[in-house]
């Protein structure tokens, strides 16, 4: 992927407004404009560049991974504890130090979702104005370049696996918990031996019986599966930062009479959200449609999820 030329469209769509430089927070959008995939979250990261200067700010204990993933961008470290060496002691300081360096007296770029109060004191007071380039941003990623799309067919194939391997042990008597761990086992094993090198991530849940499948979200639980329940499979990959998700709902024995009812609703609605769905088209458009399924059996009360996902891939 050439990240190179994303920043570059960025910049470029931005300089009408004055803006030459950036700092980005979001790690998806560091991983899209650089390369590196943070492993460890709970840590603050930053990316500052401009026409003339990428710099991306890490922690230590990130500091070897993003020298080998991030592309054609300057890493700098910061530390967590007193070294003996004469280092950045916090983001902070370093997030003023490159800054300052590369922005002084000038328009910067930012999240503004994700710029903290103490980034923007720390910006504010070396004179910087800040503008929110959070819209800009989305506007870029919509659009897919070929190896995006690939990426997410990748996740969404695993997504498929993790699912058979889910069906394949469920039964009366294993439990949600089970269920779950049975499929995050199969998955990383898989994606361990066909992509050695890529950074996988999940997120899994289970719901079963009539209490439970009907929260849209909640954790899975040690609740055993009983012959008759309903179970909804709630999976999602992410391979190189690049999601996938499905939902199935499932039956352990034969469905009452009620059950094929509601689920048949379900049905109809996924088939005119299809027939709906085509260029020019609204997400809000496939929504209403979808819920004129419901309101017209008498049940638009309860469906109180939405109608589809999005994933800012």
């Amino acid at each position: 992927m050439n990240f190179q030329k994303r920043r570059e469209i960025l910049i470029n769509s931005l300089q009408i407004n004055g803006i030459d430089n950036f700092l980005i927070q979001d790690l998806d959008n560091i991983y899209y404009l650089t390369g590196f995939n943070a492993a460890v979250t709970s840590r603050p990261f930053g990316f500052v560049f401009g026409h003339k200067h990428s710099v991306l700010i890490v922690p230590a204990t990130a500091a070897e991974s993003a020298k080998q993933e991030a592309q054609g961008v300057d890493i700098a470290i910061y530390y967590e504890h007193p070294t003996g060496k004469d280092e950045n002691l916090s983001f902070h300081d370093s997030l003023t130090q490159v800054v300052g360096e590369i922005s002084q007296g000038k328009i910067i770029g930012v999240e503004a979702n994700k710029l903290s109060i103490a980034d923007l004191d720390k910006l504010s007071g070396s004179g910087i104005e800040i503008q929110d380039i959070s819209n800009a941003i989305m506007q870029l990623r919509s659009i897919k370049e070929e190896e995006e799309i690939e990426a997410i067919r990748i996740s969404a194939k695993y997504v498929d696996f993790i699912i058979e391997s889910t069906l394949g042990v469920t039964r009366p008597g294993i439990t949600e918990i089970e269920l779950d761990q049975e499929g995050a086992f199969k998955l990383r094993n898989e994606v361990a031996k066909n992509l050695p090198q890529a950074n996988v991530g999940a997120f899994i849940m289970t719901t079963s019986g009539t209490d439970r499948t009907i929260l849209p979200h909640t954790n899975s639980s040690l609740r055993q599966v009983e012959y008759g329940d309903s179970l909804l499979f709630c999976r999602q990959v992410a391979i190189n930062g690049y999601r996938a998700q499905c939902d199935r709902t499932i039956f352990v024995g034969h469905p009452s009479k009620e059950m094929e009812y509601y689920y048949s609703l379900v049905l109809e609605a996924h088939a005119v959200a299809l027939k709906t769905i085509q260029s020019g088209i609204t997400a809000s458009e496939v929504d209403q449609a979808i819920r004129g399924i419901f309101r017209n059996a008498g049940v638009e009360q309860y469906f109180v999820h939405r109608s589809g996902f999005w994933f800012r891939n």
